[in-house]
């Protein structure tokens, strides 16, 4: 797989379980609710350990039929066997960023706050980079590594008061616990 090609593919959840016995997969989706995947949608699935046959370097798949629901069903194009579905279990959703909905001029995926270079916002020093982040039922939580520590922080007004995606940072206000 191209390197370009890889740099923009997003991450949109993970599978571990295989559904019924007809081929089916069982998605564990990042965000179900906005989800872009759809029947026809272009998925490229990456092995998530060794038990998986699908190839390290990523494979292409399309959505034949996915239900959304309490879980997440999908079918995917030429899979309608069990235990080709097994046997490509755990493996990592990725879709391409092209996929998703154009947004407005002030509008961002999170997934644009990933590498962006963060500064105290009370000192003005280094901390890190966003590295990832995750939903805690409350909030996003943004996960900042640098000068070999990590510190999470609530991706609100109060903790974020800066942020230029253009020029690639933003600064936090470090939280403090008691």
């Amino acid at each position: 797989m191209e390197n370009n090609k890889k740099s923009n593919l997003i991450e949109m959840g993970i599978c571990t379980k295989p559904h019924g016995i007809r081929g089916a997969f069982s998605f564990v989706l990042s965000n179900q609710e906005d989800s872009c995947l759809k029947k026809g949608s272009i998925v490229t699935l990456f092995p998530k350990g060794s038990g998986s046959s699908i190839p390290s370097e990523g494979q292409d798949f399309t959505i034949s039929k996915i239900q959304f629901g309490n879980k997440t069903i999908a079918f995917l194009k030429d899979i309608d066997n069990r235990n080709v579905t097994e046997a490509m279990i755990p493996f990592t959703i990725m879709i391409d960023r092209s996929s998703f909905p154009e947004l407005d001029e002030s509008e961002f995926y999170l997934n644009d706050l990933i590498g962006l270079k963060v500064t105290n916002h009370e000192t003005g020093e280094d901390i890190g980079f966003v590295r990832d982040f995750y939903d805690n039922t409350v909030q996003i939580i943004l996960v900042i590594k640098g000068n070999g520590r990590k510190i999470e922080v609530p991706f609100l007004d109060h903790f974020v008061p800066e942020l230029d995606l253009e020029a690639g940072t933003m600064s936090v206000i470090v939280p403090v616990f008691v």
